[in-house]
């Protein structure tokens, strides 16, 4: 009995243990019963089998069935969590690497982009640059360096075409080493070539006479003891003494240059003032009388006498007795005013020779200037004016009717 207790007591402290023990023990295969000894040597009591504790479990209560089942539950449970946040942690890392793949992928192809853009761009573009910056060098410096090269080179396709420029960025060291380089360094020696040329031949057409001979596949020690010739030297000399004259002649030209540009625009104001003065005319009824002074020749405009039949209204006369005017002034010191009062005199002047003309020849001031009858009554009207303007001035048609 006391065995029993023991064992009751191990149950409650360990039921894990119990409960594995009754599962492994229900798990048993049934042939074990056959392996068990017969039913007499089982009831016969022996001192060893009385001292042990009974291999076969007695029935569980129901509390201690419900205890058992809710802990395996609750183990079930917490290793189907670990598992589930074990599989959301390798999903994690997952999508971490696809995420950071991704970004690779987006750089490698905007790499790719820039370099088909470089790769693409336009020959013609870059051929025009090679032709420009070795022009450039050529004036500058016969023999430039690694830098030079490169200065002109950017200068003259950032002038072309600086959205491109822009775009290389830490990349145009290497373009202009695999794409510019060679072809401008090409092309440097072929107008450096073409240059020596054309100097070799003015040298020795100049100076055919005066020079010695030399071979044209003379050697560099050959040709520089043939500079050092007192011949050769005399011609360089005679060469620089030209070309100071040429750049003293060069000064001047754009001197004189200058001077005639400022000439030229004093000449198009005076053409101005000209054609302004040209639009007034001196009616037939004023004359201009010329009378020498210390500070030059001064001009009054004096009435002439009216042939009989002509009446002027007395304001009209008074009015042109009393205003002097003097033309052919060219002066910078007229203003817009004084050119607005002779424009209006004019018309006044030829408005007075208007209404001293015949009456048939008067014009309808009740119609527009363009009407019908007006345009009949100018054609008779301006053969009278040229009549009458003839003694001083052939007026032309578009002016009269101006």
């Amino acid at each position: 009995m006391s065995n029993l207790n023991e064992l009751f007591k191990k149950k409650k402290q360990n039921p894990s243990r119990t409960s594995s023990y009754s599962r492994a023990s229900s798990s048993r295969p049934s042939s074990a019963s056959a392996s068990r000894p017969s039913s007499a040597s089982a009831l016969r009591p022996s001192s060893a089998s009385a001292s042990r504790p009974s291999l076969f479990p007695r029935p569980l209560l129901e509390s201690e069935d419900s205890d058992l089942t809710s802990s395996s539950v609750d183990q079930m449970n917490d290793a189907v969590t670990r598992r589930i946040f074990s599989k959301l942690d390798n999903l994690k890392t997952l999508l971490e690497k696809v995420k950071k793949n991704q970004e690779d992928m987006k750089e490698e192809i905007k790499t790719i982009k820039e370099e088909v853009a470089i790769l693409s761009h336009d020959q013609a573009c870059i051929d025009a640059v090679i032709i420009k910056s070795a022009q450039d060098l050529l004036e500058k410096k016969i023999y430039p360096n690694y830098d030079e090269f490169k200065e002109s080179a950017e200068f003259f396709l950032r002038e072309s075409d600086n959205e491109f420029f822009s775009t290389l960025g830490s990349k145009w060291e290497p373009y202009f080493e695999k794409k510019i380089r060679k072809p401008l360094s090409k092309r440097l020696r072929s107008l450096r070539g073409t240059l020596c040329a054309r100097v070799k031949t003015a040298i020795f057409e100049n100076f055919s006479n005066m020079l010695p001979p030399i071979s044209n596949v003379a050697k560099a020690s050959e040709i520089a003891a043939w500079k050092k010739k007192l011949a050769v030297s005399n011609c360089f000399q005679k060469l620089e003494k030209n070309q100071e004259n040429i750049n003293q002649m060069k000064e001047e030209i754009d001197f004189l240059a200058n001077i005639n540009q400022q000439f030229g625009a004093e000449n198009d104001q005076l053409i101005k003032n000209l054609d302004r003065f040209r639009k007034y005319r001196i009616p037939e009824s004023i004359s201009v009388k010329s009378s020498p002074s210390d500070s030059g020749t001064k001009s009054k405009i004096i009435p002439s006498k009216r042939p009989k039949g002509r009446k002027l209204k007395s304001k009209k006369i008074a009015k042109t007795n009393k205003e002097k005017r003097v033309f052919g002034n060219n002066s910078e010191e007229d203003t817009e005013s004084d050119d607005e009062k002779n424009e209006k005199d004019a018309r006044n002047e030829m408005k007075t020779i208007i209404k001293i003309i015949n009456s048939e020849f008067s014009l309808n001031y009740d119609q527009i200037f363009t009407s019908a009858n007006n345009c009949k009554i100018r054609r008779k009207l301006i053969p009278e004016l040229q009549k009458s303007l003839t003694p001083k001035f052939k007026p032309l048609v578009t002016q009269l009717t101006k």
